[in-house]
């Protein structure tokens, strides 16, 4: 295929990429820059979405219960991370698994669309209210949000544009090691904007080498949580998990390498704290 022919093949798919973004991005920053009951809103609505797409992803033998228990638990959850705490929303998480998993197991149910959804969508819709509520949250989410739109981004331009070889050809074929080079880029760049800009918005100053460095990591963990779901999608024969966003599916589907990178710096938070944003960006 001739390079002008592939440019324009790419370039049709970057402008629907592109445009699934700018309109979730409204509607994202209004709800970062609020917080409260306005945020708690947005998730629950995502996470009802994301529900019904993870349910119907894992092909569950009995969907709308399972979508309205799954609903209904990250719902439960948000509410008690709003009205109590964030934390007091992840032990409230770790007391279910533990509970249900247990009678689950007893009465040999199913368990992996409740209670892997529970984890799966649950513990990264916590992590936006716990980011979220720490001191310069709403920057915080905003570099988050905004780095792994430009992996994602930059990911597809340039594995569509350069090719060459596959990173995991048996579970997503449009992988390449050009796309995972692009996503580093992309992730790059908003690193940059970070640090030339963090004086203006924060106290604490960003190292460059470590805003890069992070960068790259975010990269390589949102490209994982993307490979993660390609790899379900595959083995219950799944193209999209869902068809709300022209272009890019369902939520679930544009969303998967933010929840890799929610859960990844969460982790780095419970390992560095207690500051959220000092413990992810100030090394």
């Amino acid at each position: 295929m001739a390079f002008s022919e592939r440019l324009s093949r790419v370039g049709d798919g970057l402008v629907k990429r592109v445009l699934s973004a700018l309109a979730l991005l409204p509607p994202v920053l209004v709800a970062i820059w609020a917080g409260g009951p306005i945020l708690l809103v947005l998730l629950a609505i995502v996470g009802a979405i994301m529900s019904y797409e993870w349910v119907r992803l894992l092909a569950s033998d009995k969907p709308r219960k399972d979508t309205i228990f799954l609903a209904g638990g990250l719902s439960g959850l948000l509410l008690v991370s709003y009205f109590a705490s964030p934390n007091d929303g992840l032990r409230l998480l770790l007391v279910f698994l533990l509970v249900f998993g247990g009678l689950f197991w007893l009465f040999r149910w199913r368990t992996t669309p409740v209670l892997g959804g529970m984890v799966y969508l649950g513990w990264p819709l916590l992590t936006v209210v716990f980011f979220r509520e720490s001191a310069s949250g709403g920057i915080l989410l905003l570099y988050i949000f905004l780095t792994v739109w430009a992996v994602d981004i930059f990911a597809m331009f340039c594995g569509k544009l350069f090719g060459g070889p596959q990173m995991a050809p048996r579970i997503s074929p449009n992988k390449t090691w050009a796309g995972m080079i692009g996503a580093v880029f992309g992730a790059s760049v908003v690193g940059l904007v970070a640090h030339f800009w963090a004086d203006a918005l924060i106290a604490p100053t960003l190292a460059l080498p470590i805003i890069l460095l992070l960068g790259a990591v975010l990269a390589v963990v949102a490209q994982l949580g993307d490979l993660f779901e390609s790899a379900l999608k595959r083995k219950y024969d799944l193209k999209d998990t869902g068809a709300i966003l022209p272009g890019h599916g369902g939520v679930l589907d544009r969303v998967d390498g933010l929840i890799g990178a929610l859960i990844f710096l969460h982790v780095i938070v419970l390992l560095r704290g207690p500051s959220p944003l000092e413990a992810i960006l100030v090394w």
